[in-house]
């Protein structure tokens, strides 16, 4: 059954990972994005005498809808569609800009390579799959649909094109798995599962300075967990015990935590949650939940409990040294106090 609960973790982190690695790479992809578009229209502006000037339309209604989309991708809770709208959009306008410039004969068929890196960097092996498929889907529609004859009169170019699309896809996909690897190991916490002390870090520098509280804003409120009398465990069942305790109560509190919120183990046994959107009522609710399903769970058939400090972000900027201080402070409160208990900041 620790197993068992350990690996529904893993998987249950790997999967946020994941989704906030997409983010992640939107976000520092999009100023990218808008170079690589201005680059485009300069070529198009130069290769383009005397077919007029529809290319312009397209850009902007292309560039437009990938700003829609990462609008609507963050706050999405299938973030992968819009990323794959927004990623989709390129290939689109390439295919038109092919079939504008000559088919299989257009100077421009070697520019399919460019969303196939993007592809590669964005999505899963399966997405990539289907994004690859996706391209060639494009390039044959492009060429050989808009005029077979061209096409054959083309078909070296036409192979070159596909296999410049291929060695894309295999050479960045060899660079993105290595930095996925390095990511996942820098991450997380090998011995629960959960993010670790890293991940938090670039949490909290990502929250710095984002506006909390007040109407139409996000409210943010973070839980400083903290095992009562861990120490005694490892004493007198020794580390092994210790860390399997450890897993088994990391299992237990992602478990217990809302679609959203994210839980890093810190070092030994503190444990931070992270809860967006949560006032302090949903905030002490989530704490005493947590506190309550470590108590339940028995791990290593011991009785462990759990004191849990409380902080939410006021109006205003973020600060979250202010936050991780005051969350402490009610930490120190809860064992001061007889610990197995949520404190709240009394500067909440």
């Amino acid at each position: 059954m620790n197993a068992a609960f350990h690996h529904e973790s893993f998987l249950a982190n790997r999967d946020e990972a994941r989704r906030e690695r997409l983010l992640d790479m939107q976000t520092r992809l999009r100023p990218y994005r808008a170079a690589c578009f201005a680059i485009l229209a300069l070529a198009f502006a130069a290769s383009g005498a005397g077919r007029g000037w529809w290319w312009i339309a397209g850009l902007v209604v292309g560039f437009g809808g990938s700003l829609v989309a990462d609008r609507f991708m963050r706050a999405s809770s299938h973030p992968g569609v819009w990323a794959a709208t927004s990623w989709g959009i390129l290939p689109l306008l390439l295919a038109d800009a092919v079939v504008a410039s000559g088919g299989a004969g257009s100077p421009l068929l070697m520019w399919f390579a460019l969303p196939a890196v993007a592809l590669v960097a964005r999505f899963s092996p399966r997405g990539i799959a289907l994004g690859t498929a996706f391209i060639f889907a494009l390039m044959l529609a492009s060429t050989v649909g808009f005029d077979p004859a061209v096409a054959s009169a083309h078909r070296q170019e036409l192979i070159a094109a596909t296999a410049l699309v291929l060695i894309t896809v295999i050479l960045s996909g060899a660079l993105v798995e290595s930095d996925r690897a390095y990511r996942h190991r820098s991450t997380l916490d090998p011995l629960t599962g959960l993010f670790n002390r890293t991940a938090l870090e670039q949490r909290l520098a990502e929250l710095d300075g984002r506006s909390s509280g007040g109407e139409g804003r996000r409210s943010y409120a973070l839980l400083l967990c903290d095992l009562d009398h861990f120490k005694r465990v490892n004493d007198r069942l020794g580390h092994a015990a210790g860390d399997a305790v450890l897993r088994e109560v990391a299992a237990t509190m992602r478990a217990a935590l809302r679609a959203g919120d994210s839980i890093y183990r810190i070092g030994g046994e503190e444990i931070v949650v992270v809860l967006p959107g949560a006032g302090q009522e949903d905030a002490v609710g989530v704490g005493e939940r947590l506190r309550q399903a470590v108590r339940d769970c028995r791990p290593a058939g011991m009785e462990v409990t759990l004191s849990i400090g409380v902080a939410v972000s006021p109006g205003g900027p973020l600060d979250t040294d202010d936050l991780i201080g005051r969350a402490d402070a009610a930490l120190y409160a809860a064992k001061a106090d007889g610990r197995d208990r949520v404190m709240v900041s009394s500067d909440n």
